[in-house]
C-alpha cells in the first residue's frame, strides 16, 4: 500500500554526528541499529526519472539477507521532501529480474547509516555517505514539514542547509560537474 513519506536531509560535518547522537539520547530516541548499505537506483528503459521526479531504488546490504525495492513517486509540493513510496521485500535475484525487462543499473549509493527512532513519529537517521560527506536525515510517515524543522532544531541542525534532494541525486550532480 503506498504511503506518504515526508523527509528532510542536512549536511553536517562528521565529527558533529557524535552530538547529535548525545541529543537524540537526551530527546529519548531510541537507537535503531547500524547498517552498511548500497542503494542502487535504476534507470527506466522507456523514460527518463530524473525528468520525472521518480526513482527505482534496490536496496542491499552485504549479507544481502533482505533486499528493498522501493518506488518513489514525484514529489508533493512542500518544504521538507514529501512523496509516495511503495515498498517490497525481495532476494538479491531482483536485480536481474529487472535487468531482462530493460532497466540499467544508474547511481550507486553507498552508505554507512544509524538508525534512531523518536517517540514512534520519526526516524532519525545519521549518514556518511561515500563522496558525499555526512548528513542527518529526518523521515516520516506521521509528521509534517513543521515537526521535522522541530525535531531538527533541537538536534542543534542548522535548517538553513536543509536539502531535499535525494542521494542518487546528489551524486548525479557531482558527477556531472566532473566530466
Amino acid at each position: 500500500m503506498p504511503k506518504l513519506e515526508v523527509e528532510a536531509k542536512f549536511p553536517v560535518d562528521c565529527a558533529v554526528l557524535d552530538e547529535v547522537k548525545r541529543r537524540l539520547s537526551r530527546l529519548g530516541a531510541v537507537h535503531a541499529g547500524d547498517s552498511l548499505e548500497r542503494d542502487y537506483y535504476l534507470l527506466h528503459p522507456c523514460r527518463d526519472f530524473i525528468e520525472s521526479d521518480e526513482a527505482l531504488r534496490i536496496r542491499m546490504t552485504p549479507s544481502g539477507e533482505k533486499v528493498r525495492v522501493t518506488y518513489k513517486g514525484p514529489r508533493i509540493p512542500s518544504r521538507a521532501k514529501s512523496r509516495i513510496e511503495v515498498e517490497a521485500i525481495s532476494d538479491n535475484t531482483i536485480i536481474e529480474v529487472f535487468e531482462m525487462l530493460g532497466f540499467k543499473t544508474g547511481i550507486v549509493v553507498e552508505k554507512h547509516r544509524s538508525y534512531y527512532k523518536l517517540d514512534g513519529k520519526a526516524l532519525i537517521l545519521l549518514d556518511d555517505v561515500k563522496g558525499l560527506g555526512c548528513f542527518v536525515e529526518i523521515e516520516s510517515i506521521n509528521i509534517d514539514d513543521e515537526e521535522i524543522l522541530d525535531i531538527a532544531s533541537k538536534l542543534g541542525l542548522d535548517t538553513t542547509t536543509m536539502t531535499t534532494d535525494s542521494y542518487a541525486y546528489m551524486l548525479y550532480k557531482k558527477l556531472k560537474r566532473e566530466l
